[in-house]
């Protein structure tokens, strides 16, 4: 089970920029920049009574951030989004003080803010405005999708946030993010953002299933843990006995994946398979299925429970391969074997390619660049077909998002948009 965490916003608690900065790791040009930004934030905030709220909110949106592998530039922008949506930083001071780049980073995050009205019902004048506000929202998205990486991380700030607010507050921000937020970074494969935020919403959504599945979690959490600390350590060294590259480590669970499945499955939790899970992580392709060779001859295997996501990968890129066996004393547990490149994609998605981008590991050009950005845009498309109630506002949507935008790219790859 993973802990959910909460809001730090204890009157008496003393912040050391610091040590704040050196544990986020970063090298020293950005530790750097980050120290001067957060410092002009405090000045920007010194006279403002919600200041204590809104540097925690950019230390908290940069400590998600980090753990995408995000770049200096988003980190920057994090940090003074929360300043600039509480209008105690002007856009275009913005824009004079950090550059156009993370001033229109900031503005596409702000229009995001028309995300919510996807699931709200218009008509006449009042559908058209909104289609125009979904429209500049979606377009500033497809230009950067590093807005998308800030605005997750934002609203994940906000479900810590009101953690100890009213039971309607809770509810209604759950609402938002289950319908909306979730299945757009499940739609863009950022599966680490998108379990907390599952979490959270269930758990504010229905307080007593979430407690009673973590109550069932918690009772033989030991007993439970024992038994997949001995089942890693013997398949690690058959492993290494059929020389094979691969780390095997145990897996955490989420409480609204374990409910979702009994719901699914209509199984009651004892039953569940993947509370004892597993996750075998190569080093190449074809150690994943030497490696699914090596369990299904030491183990019994469950053939309707196999699914090969590497070779069948899931609509938003996931790869992976699951099976699930027979351990010691006849207990179910779930494998998942996949190469290290499909493990951080599968927790950073979309952010994954930033981070081979910005470490120089990408290839392929002006082709590669190309199937990045169109499947990019299909993605966006996809998840607003989940969203959207209305058929006649979704085409409408598409048409003037790329009905008067021709998209072209050069021989290096880049991306231009003309109107």
């Amino acid at each position: 089970m993973v802990a959910v965490r909460g809001a730090h916003l204890k009157e008496n608690e003393t912040f050391e920029l610091s040590s704040w900065i050196n544990s986020l790791k970063q090298d020293g040009k950005v530790a750097n920049r980050l120290t001067q930004t957060y410092q002009r934030c405090l000045d920007l905030t010194e006279k403002e009574a919600t200041a204590p709220l809104l540097l925690w909110r950019g230390r908290e949106m940069v400590e998600i951030l980090v753990t995408l592998s995000m770049d200096k530039d988003t980190l920057v922008a994090a940090l003074l989004f929360p300043l600039v949506e509480a209008g105690v930083y002007a856009p275009e001071q913005l824009q004079e003080d950090y550059g156009q780049t993370i001033a229109q980073m900031v503005a596409g995050v702000s229009q995001m803010a028309a995300i919510g009205q996807l699931n709200a019902t218009k008509e006449g004048a009042e559908q058209s405005a909104q289609v125009d506000n979904i429209r500049r929202m979606l377009l500033s998205m497809v230009d950067d999708f590093r807005c998308v990486v800030i605005k997750l991380a934002e609203r994940i700030c906000n479900l810590r946030e009101v953690k100890d607010e009213p039971d309607a507050v809770r509810r209604a921000a759950a609402k938002e993010c289950a319908n909306i937020y979730a299945p757009l970074a499940n739609r863009l494969g950022i599966g680490q953002l998108k379990w907390e935020i599952e979490d959270y919403a269930f758990r504010y959504r229905h307080p007593d299933t979430y407690k009673q599945i973590a109550k069932q979690l918690s009772e033989r959490r030991i007993d439970r843990e024992h038994y997949i600390e001995h089942f890693v350590t013997d398949l690690a060294d058959s492993m290494k006995a059929s020389n094979i590259k691969a780390e095997v480590q145990g897996r955490p669970k989420h409480i609204y994946s374990i409910w979702r499945k009994m719901q699914k499955k209509n199984l009651a939790f004892d039953e569940l398979f993947d509370v004892r899970a597993v996750r075998i992580i190569a080093d190449a392709l074809q150690d994943c299925y030497a490696a699914l060779g090596v369990v299904h001859t030491k183990y019994r295997h469950l053939p309707k429970e196999f699914d090969d996501y590497v070779a069948n990968p899931k609509p938003n890129g996931y790869q992976s391969i699951h099976t699930v066996v027979l351990g010691p004393e006849g207990k179910t547990i779930e494998i998942q074997i996949r190469t290290k490149q499909m493990h951080e994609e599968s927790e950073l998605g979309v952010a994954a390619h930033w981070k081979y981008k910005e470490s120089g590991s990408s290839s392929g050009g002006a082709k590669s660049s190309y199937d990045e950005k169109i499947n990019w845009l299909r993605k966006l498309l996809a998840w607003q077909e989940e969203m959207s109630d209305s058929g006649e506002m979704l085409d409408e949507l598409r048409s003037q998002v790329f009905d008067d935008r021709v998209y072209a790219f050069t021989p290096k790859g880049m991306w231009w948009t003309c109107h």
